[in-house]
């Protein structure tokens, strides 16, 4: 279990660092967050945010019940501390990812590397459609010679 949630964690954390920020609109930010709750949310400028508190205060609360659990207790009553740190995990980066996708759709940055994007795209597929034009008229060319 630890080692397919450390590889899945290395996977997204390799995805993020590799994807242009375009196309990666709150994908740094669920990262950073799923690590350490409420990263994301400063990434997003959040960190006044009363939620933004509520998940550091959570956070602090359940790391001290599980760490207090694991050593006060037999090995069994671990698991609960550990559940309301887990779902505080991942309320933070799915709260950083949703917040990071609807600021970056009105960002005019974005938008302009969007929009480059979809030219070059463009511009490549015209470029590939013209060579495989001249490579069918060439073929034809040589069929009929031959």
């Amino acid at each position: 279990m630890k080692k397919h949630f450390s590889f899945l964690l290395a996977l997204l954390m390799i995805f993020a660092s590799l994807s242009p920020s375009a196309f990666a609109m709150g994908v740094k930010q669920f990262g950073a967050s799923l690590l350490l709750p409420t990263t994301g949310q400063a990434m997003n400028g959040e960190i006044g945010a009363t939620k933004t508190k509520i998940m550091a205060g959570v956070e602090v609360a359940a790391v001290t019940t599980t760490i207090l659990l694991a050593t006060l207790t037999s090995g069994g009553l671990f698991w609960v501390g550990l559940g309301p740190l887990l779902a505080n995990h991942a309320w933070s980066a799915a709260d950083a990812y949703k917040t990071a996708r609807s600021n970056n759709t009105n960002d005019p940055y974005i938008q302009q590397q969007l929009t480059s994007a979809q030219r070059t795209l463009d511009a490549s597929r015209q470029s590939r459609f013209d060579r495989e034009s001249d490579i069918r008229q060439r073929i034809l060319k040589a069929g009929e010679q031959s």
